[in-house]
């Protein structure tokens, strides 16, 4: 059976935000993620929760060069081994708009944590090296970062054992 459902209404002329995303998914050896701690500022999605670190593709630049840009903005290092992992559709709410499908690029990188440690954060209340399991049972967490990292660490997850402690640095 082939079911069919409307293509998503677009946003309203006041949307914020675009509709397509790049979104890093940076690990350390360990296993645990790079997040950010998002800040409370008006008019952000997510705010004060555990999100990737990654921002709005611009009118004629790519997945690739969005995620790059976002990550020089953001904390002043891109991963040498970043690459792309998957594309993502989550549901997204802009102010007085209906429910509407937003494009996530995924990309995946590695980082150790002494270079977590050291980063330059411009944006958001802090960062974290948080274990899967652990983020994924904290209450705020965005929608991105929870499907990301849940799919992203699958087998990880599945496995079980004891994940390693997280580590937090304030901007």
């Amino acid at each position: 059976m082939i079911l069919l459902r409307p293509a998503p209404a677009p946003p309203s002329p006041a949307a914020a935000w675009p509709l397509a995303f790049a979104g890093a998914l940076i690990r350390d050896p360990t296993g645990r993620y790079l997040v950010q701690i998002r800040d409370h500022s008006p008019g952000i999605l997510s705010p004060g929760a555990y999100g990737l670190f990654g921002g709005g593709i611009e009118d004629g630049e790519s997945a690739d060069e969005a995620v790059r840009r976002e990550l020089a903005e953001e904390i002043g290092w891109i991963p040498e081994d970043l690459t792309f992992w998957r594309t993502l559709w989550i549901p997204a709410r802009y102010p007085g708009s209906p429910v509407c499908s937003a494009r996530v690029e995924a990309y995946q990188g590695t980082i150790t944590p002494e270079r977590a440690a050291r980063l330059r954060q411009t944006e958001g209340a802090g960062r974290a090296l948080m274990p899967p399991r652990t983020l994924l049972l904290e209450a705020n967490v965005s929608t991105v970062a929870r499907l990301a990292i849940g799919l992203h660490a699958q087998d990880a997850i599945a496995a079980g054992g004891a994940e390693p402690p997280p580590e937090h640095w304030e901007r």
